[in-house]
């Protein structure tokens, strides 16, 4: 079961990749932070910066890279003041 949660995962994942290109980052922040409420995970900073990480590590190209890397920092940069 659990295997076939992440492979829908990868699937829906892989369809997002070239929406996310025309969403704002507030957007797709909104768009991470509802998939981690309807996973039933908690919401704090680790979930996000672990969703965020998973989605570096599934990143087509380095454009995606970089933007997932920019929405880390912004979740960080709180801590980092």
């Amino acid at each position: 079961m659990r295997q076939q949660s992440n492979e829908s995962f990868l699937a829906k994942q892989n369809n997002s990749f070239s929406m996310i290109e025309n969403l704002s980052d507030d957007q797709l922040m909104g768009m991470l932070i509802v998939e981690l409420l309807e996973s039933g995970k908690s919401l704090n900073r680790k979930s996000i910066c672990a969703k965020l990480m998973n989605c570096i590590e599934l990143a087509e190209n380095d454009d995606q890279i970089k933007r997932y890397q920019d929405l880390m920092l912004m979740v960080l940069e709180r801590e980092l003041n």
